[in-house]
């Protein structure tokens, strides 16, 4: 069993809710500050402007799609064969303009009701790091768990899937209830549950993402006396991964990266390699640092899997990857997990503050054998 004497208090002091731009925030910002000051590194703060559009598209096409899909069910069913391509042209021109407008929520083109923050990137070093250790130190709450959101955009995509089927069809011949009702019914679900993205400061952020800082500081720590090694502490990721996309822009992608993000104490740890642009030069590099972490915790009798993103679900390595970096991300958890993160119940007195310690010495270990 790791010792977690500062861990454990570190954890208590940063697992508040935070969102971003909050007061709370800022205090769990000065204590990173301080730690990685304590570990020798150089700090540096950056701030930028994060916006909720991320978090607004999702409801704005979660609840375009729902109504659309209640509206066009009825028109699948009943009416002459005549009416089919008028169904048809007007369900797929609706879902086209969802689309779009969901779309143009997400980039900022389109403001639908949407709040700005000041929010800060926290990076730092010794001299050039060759790897970033990275994890979000922001939390948020909303009406749906990060699990319910899986299932509602896995419900919605099959929905619209079945839905453009349907559409089709209904160009030569009304479709039976039986066919009809379930498609409609799959995609007013997926829709209208995926349209409660409504965000509060009423998460204490425990595994979403305490416990991934604090593996980040852990590892720094371990790797206090090299000098190619970089912590970044990326600001307003539950906000689309701002944090991530104002530092690469500012920046540009270089060096490799370890993610940590959403490190429970229960499940087996997941190793996920993030695909660059540049697949051929940079999917090796990724993939030596999955298998030396892998390999340090498994000799350490931990569980590890490799595998992708589940849908639904975006890190900032996603935005590392787009800017040339090659890396993992480091999670771990089970569908107990999916159901805590994004609510209330994501408290520190329901995890083991070890398996993040384990984590960030594992880190630190792979590492010193990776860069030699």
């Amino acid at each position: 069993m790791p010792d977690v004497g500062w861990p454990l208090q570190f954890l208590q002091r940063i697992a508040v809710p935070r969102l971003p731009g909050s007061e709370s925030l800022r205090d769990v910002e000065a204590a990173i500050v301080e730690r990685l000051t304590e570990s020798g590194y150089t700090v540096f703060k950056d701030s930028f402007t994060a916006s909720t559009s991320p978090l607004v598209s999702a409801s704005v096409a979660g609840a375009g799609f729902g109504w659309t899909a209640l509206i066009l069910t009825p028109l699948l069913i009943v009416g002459p064969p005549g009416w089919g391509w008028s169904v048809a042209l007007i369900g797929v021109g609706a879902f086209t303009l969802i689309s779009l407008l969901a779309v143009g929520s997400y980039r900022g083109w389109v403001e639908l009701g949407t709040l700005k923050v000041e929010a800060v990137n926290i990076w730092a070093k010794r001299d050039r790091p060759a790897v970033w250790l990275v994890a979000h130190s922001d939390s948020k709450s909303q009406q749906l768990s990060l699990g319910g959101r899986v299932l509602a955009v896995a419900l919605l995509c099959a929905g619209l899937a079945l839905m453009i089927v349907a559409l089709t069809l209904r160009i030569f011949t009304p479709l039976p209830w039986w066919f009809a009702f379930p498609v409609g019914f799959a995609t007013v679900l997926g829709g209208g549950a995926l349209s409660r993205a409504t965000v509060s400061n009423d998460s204490p952020g425990a595994v979403d993402n305490a416990t991934g800082v604090l593996a980040a500081l852990v590892a720094a720590d371990g790797l206090r006396t090299r000098s190619d090694i970089g912590v970044l502490i990326t600001g307003a990721e539950e906000f689309g991964m701002a944090g991530a996309a104002a530092w690469t822009s500012q920046y540009g992608g270089k060096g490799m990266f370890l993610n940590f993000d959403s490190l429970d104490s229960r499940g087996s740890y997941r190793v996920m390699i993030h695909r660059t642009r540049a697949q051929d030069e940079t999917s090796g590099r990724g993939r030596e640092i999955a298998n030396a972490l892998a390999s340090q915790l498994a000799s350490l009798g931990q569980t590890v899997i490799c595998r992708s993103l589940p849908p639904g679900i975006l890190v900032d390595g996603v935005v590392l990857a787009r800017a040339g970096m090659p890396g993992v991300s480091l999670s771990r958890g089970d569908w107990n997990t999916l159901r805590v993160v994004h609510t209330s119940r994501d408290s520190s007195d329901r995890v083991d503050v070890a398996a993040a310690v384990m984590a960030g010495r594992a880190t630190s270990a792979a590492l010193n054998s990776l860069l030699g």
